[in-house]
């Protein structure tokens, strides 16, 4: 049985009603098994490694909100910029 199957919750979920290309199989997209192992279910959260740098000193990790320079994407009115530091 399926999600949208299920009663109430199937008829709020169903895509009968939907045009074709809004259908959610319609919006498939491949999965690039050559980034991940093939045995990682699906659905399940995960976080990759994060490689080790030299952090930041403390009144400047104080000042950009984080202690690790790969991390620092600071944010210009709606957009993210690249830390060049």
């Amino acid at each position: 049985m399926d999600i949208t199957d299920a009663g109430v919750l199937g008829m709020i979920l169903s895509s009968d009603d939907m045009p074709a290309e809004d259908k959610p199989e319609a919006k498939s997209c491949p999965l690039p098994m050559t980034k991940f192992s093939k045995e990682m279910p699906y659905a399940m959260a995960y976080v990759p490694f994060q490689q080790w740098q030299k952090p930041y000193d403390s009144d400047a990790a104080l000042q950009r909100g984080t202690i690790f320079p790969c991390l620092d994407k600071p944010f210009i009115g709606e957009e993210a910029v690249k830390n060049d530091k």
